[in-house]
């Protein structure tokens, strides 16, 4: 290990890691508004150089810690899709798309091109059944972002791995900076940056009293996405009398008392879209029946607004470490390589995407993704 990780890599206690007959969940193409003027161009952001040591100890660690996260997430992803492994299907999860089959390795450039498809939406005025229901004047009248686009964007995963980063200058040199649930900038700037465009957070934020929405500063002068999952083949009707935290009432409450406020809800088949195409890409193991991660809905909403997206800490560098928050002291593995969520799918997947070399990647800790708009597509994914 080198010198100047052993301080880095503590083991101290304490990362981002989803009318009247029922509606399909399944969003549908709305007509845009004129964009809004893109931001003046900037230069790509460069991260702070690594602290010194010889290139071919450094070169040598990374190639080892490379190799490793590579076999351990593979590892995860083969026992977790097992048949041999049980697993409550709360989400009543049932694939019957095809499996993408073909000569030759996945390319990102393929996965792109598929995730592009896949689409994520949010909830609009007008949108059934809360038009019947007299709500949907709660909801805003366009989607979030819409119109938006950005060069540089980055999206900060909530690992502890941050911690010690010195990232931070790097991070606010970006066009747009994403957040997730409660990560806080404030006591750690040099590590995470001081910015932020926006936040998504799931359901609970919303209603949990320890998260504090109506108070913290977290969730304001900010644009904010909440979401919660619903069902694999639900309608919006299911959903909305039965989700899984009732956060319903305080997002109308909030709506209404704050209608300026760029507040959005995840329209809830975004989260299973994007299951469908990590499973349609993972030919050879079954994927956990429950909604990708918070950190990977980030990444895949901010590829349709970015000509570039940086992803920090959501592919382990050498700065792992078991603690979960980089804030928080506690220490928990399966916030980085997944319980719940699919994660190990979610970063081989993204480690497919990244066009950043294996020093930014796993020395700096970011990998680099190109957006959606940078690349040309077939007009249907040829797997489907």
């Amino acid at each position: 290990m080198p010198l100047w990780l052993r301080g880095k890599m503590t083991r101290s206690p304490g990362q981002a890691s989803q009318g009247s007959t029922p509606t399909s969940c399944r969003p549908t193409s709305r007509p845009c508004p004129a964009p809004r003027p893109s931001p003046p161009p900037t230069t790509t952001p460069t991260p702070p150089t690594v602290p010194p040591t010889t290139r071919e100890q450094l070169l040598q660690e990374i190639q080892r810690h490379k190799v490793d996260i590579f076999v351990r997430l593979r590892r995860l992803q083969k026992e977790r899709g097992s048949i041999l492994v049980k697993h409550e299907n709360r989400y009543e999860v049932l694939y019957k798309g095809r499996r993408r089959r073909g000569p030759g390795p996945i390319t990102g450039h393929e996965l792109l091109c598929a995730l592009r498809e896949a689409g994520v939406r949010t909830l609009r005025d007008g949108d059934e059944p809360f038009t019947s229901q007299g709500v949907s004047k709660h909801f805003p009248s366009t989607g979030l972002l819409e119109g938006r686009h950005f060069n540089t964007c980055v999206v900060v995963s909530s690992a502890g791995s941050n911690k010690g980063s010195h990232l931070g200058n790097f991070i606010d040199s970006h066009d747009a900076v994403v957040r997730f649930n409660d990560a806080p900038t404030v006591g750690f700037e040099g590590d995470v940056g001081t910015r932020t465009t926006l936040r998504i957070v799931n359901s609970r934020i919303l209603v949990k009293p320890e998260f504090k929405f109506w108070d913290s500063p977290l969730y304001k002068d900010v644009a904010v996405l909440a979401w919660d999952p619903c069902h694999y083949s639900c309608d919006l009707n299911e959903w909305y009398k039965a989700p899984d935290f009732d956060f319903f009432p305080e997002y109308f409450r909030r709506r209404l008392m704050l209608p300026y406020e760029d507040l959005h809800m995840l329209h809830p088949a975004s989260m299973w879209n994007i299951w469908d195409v990590l499973q349609r890409y993972t030919p050879d193991s079954r994927l956990l029946p429950n909604p990708p991660s918070t950190g990977f809905l980030g990444i895949m909403l901010m590829l349709a607004h970015c000509e570039s997206v940086d992803v920090v800490e959501f592919v382990p560098s050498l700065r792992m470490t078991e603690q979960c928050h980089y804030w928080l002291p506690y220490n928990d593995t399966t916030c980085t390589f997944g319980g719940w969520h699919p994660t190990d799918t979610e970063k081989l997947t993204t480690l497919t995407l990244n066009s950043a070399g294996d020093y930014d990647t796993y020395a700096r800790g970011f990998v680099r993704i190109p957006g959606f708009k940078t690349i040309a597509c077939p007009t249907r994914s040829p797997a489907r």
